[in-house]
């Protein structure tokens, strides 16, 4: 027979009802790079020491000079840079956020950048409103061009530690892993359609990712981009001759 997912207080992603919280706090405990964006603000990851990967959804609220709180401290924001193409739906819905100074105690995870995602397990991590990480078990079953999708199943079927998003998760990256090491292959999109209609996703709901080795072009190239900007702004300018 088939459980339904719960949503403990204070907690955004939905567990199953026949585990204990714990076993998602423990779970989450191996994704540190993975962090909210502020109070309801969305969530992102650390996949470079002064670069966080989101949804272009979520980025668009961020403003330059503004600071995110990450590993115990604030970081400033420098520059936010979503995807050229992304038009406000859920097709190119990516970001980057280029922070002012490294974060020294969280160690970033990179980018997955093979086209194998199909049937990968991947963990989703996602913070609820009393700040604690909670991670979940899913499963790649829909793959497209740049978006990946997961089904969230009846407990029969469905991993021991199944989660579901809700619409504060949007920005929440899906982590695989690759014998000993992990990566980002995807970012939580479309949290407030009406799929979920602001709501905690159900048995039989898709949740979609942004495929994120579909963007690795422009990630490798937006953060070269804006590396170079600050380089060429920081150097010592040559005295013009008489």
């Amino acid at each position: 027979m088939a459980a339904c997912l719960v949503v403990l207080p204070a907690v955004a992603l939905s567990t199953r009802a026949d585990r204990d919280d714990a076993e998602y706090l423990e779970l989450a405990s191996r994704y540190p790079s993975a962090t909210a964006l502020g109070a309801n603000a969305g969530e992102a990851v650390l996949v470079a020491p002064r670069w966080l990967l989101t949804s272009a959804a979520r980025a668009k609220a961020l403003k330059p000079g503004s600071s995110i709180p990450l590993g115990g401290s604030a970081h400033e924001i420098q520059s936010v840079h979503t995807h050229p193409a992304w038009n406000g739906t859920r097709e190119n819905d990516i970001a980057l956020v280029f922070l002012r100074d490294a974060v020294g105690n969280i160690e970033p995870t990179p980018i997955y950048r093979a086209h194998d995602e199909a049937g990968r397990t991947i963990a989703i991590v996602a913070h609820g409103a009393d700040g604690r990480p909670r991670a979940g078990i899913n499963t790649v079953d829909a793959l497209g061009a740049t978006s990946f999708a997961t089904r969230i199943k009846a407990h029969d079927e469905a991993s021991d530690l199944q989660a579901a998003l809700a619409s504060p998760d949007t920005g929440a990256p899906a982590f695989a892993e690759v014998g000993d090491d992990i990566f980002v292959a995807g970012v939580a999109i479309d949290l407030d359609d009406a799929n979920h209609d602001g709501r905690t996703g159900g048995i039989g709901d898709r949740e979609v990712f942004a495929r994120v080795s579909a963007f690795a072009g422009w990630i490798d190239a937006t953060m070269f981009r804006a590396g170079a900007d600050e380089a060429a702004r920081a150097a010592p300018r040559k005295p013009r001759q008489p």
